[in-house]
């Protein structure tokens, strides 16, 4: 069985450097879509992309405020934990979370799915743009709570949240199509290909996937290993942090490491 604990920090540090040290630029890259990719997303500079999520972000960091939170990705227990240790330990990182809306800006897509709200921080940032619709399925209720209310304090109306178990809420949404979807839900390798699985039923051949953390543990680079080679896939993209999916048939099937 493949081990589903998460690397050790130690462990990342050394993957991270093995990966940045062997990435490529965009002189290396002869497809013209990720060329094109490169140059509008990855070397953009970010810093202009909502700037009212960071206010939020540090507000939720400082909070004292505890709430119960319960674990569908392990033991499906409740715990009791506070929201600056959610919000440290669980968010995006400031620049991942600017990756997503410059990705976002990039691709121009109408309807996003989020699976993993947390504290709605990176879903502000998928939906930074207005007239993006997007949804975004959360295990806890409290804290989907927590996160109607950044999307409140940053005037977001376009974001829809259900909450509940993946296993019973993903289904009925899934019978809708959307242009991107971004899976941070569950990181273990049989949860996210059921996820990919699920949703490419009504998927689109313009549908991106995002996957996060695909080299957080064994597990999710098993996940992400297979979803490669998956015969619907044509292009992906390893941002370490991140994964990019196209399964657009018109393109070639090629798979880039690309630094960022």
């Amino acid at each position: 069985m493949i081990d589903e604990k998460p690397y050790s920090r130690l462990t990342i540090l050394l993957k991270y450097l093995r990966y940045y040290f062997s990435s490529k630029g965009k002189h290396s890259v002869h497809s013209p879509l990720v060329f094109d990719f490169i140059n509008q997303v990855v070397n953009v500079a970010h810093n202009a992309i909502n700037p009212s999520a960071e206010y939020e972000r540090k507000r939720l960091e400082s909070s004292q405020k505890t709430i119960d939170f319960i674990d569908f990705g392990k033991s499906g227990k409740t715990y009791q934990k506070k929201i600056k240790s959610i919000a440290k330990n669980s968010l995006k990182s400031r620049k991942y979370a600017q990756l997503l809306g410059k990705i976002v800006q990039h691709l121009k897509p109408k309807r996003i799915i989020e699976l993993g709200t947390s504290l709605g921080v990176t879903t502000s940032y998928l939906a930074y743009d207005k007239s993006v619709s997007v949804t975004t399925l959360e295990g806890s209720e409290q804290v989907a709570q927590e996160a109607q209310q950044v999307w409140k304090n940053l005037k977001l109306s376009q974001i829809k949240c259900i909450t509940g178990d993946f296993n019973h809420t993903l289904n009925e949404v899934a019978k809708e199509s959307f242009d991107l979807v971004y899976i941070d839900g569950n990181h273990r390798c049989e949860p996210t290909l059921a996820y990919f699985d699920t949703l490419t039923k009504n998927s689109h051949k313009k549908t991106i996937f995002i996957f996060d953390d695909i080299h957080y543990s064994p597990s999710m680079e098993k996940a992400w290993k297979q979803i490669k080679n998956r015969p619907e896939v044509s292009i992906t993209i390893d941002l370490f942090f991140i994964g990019i999916v196209w399964i657009d048939p018109s393109l070639s099937k090629e798979n880039f490491v690309l630094r960022y």
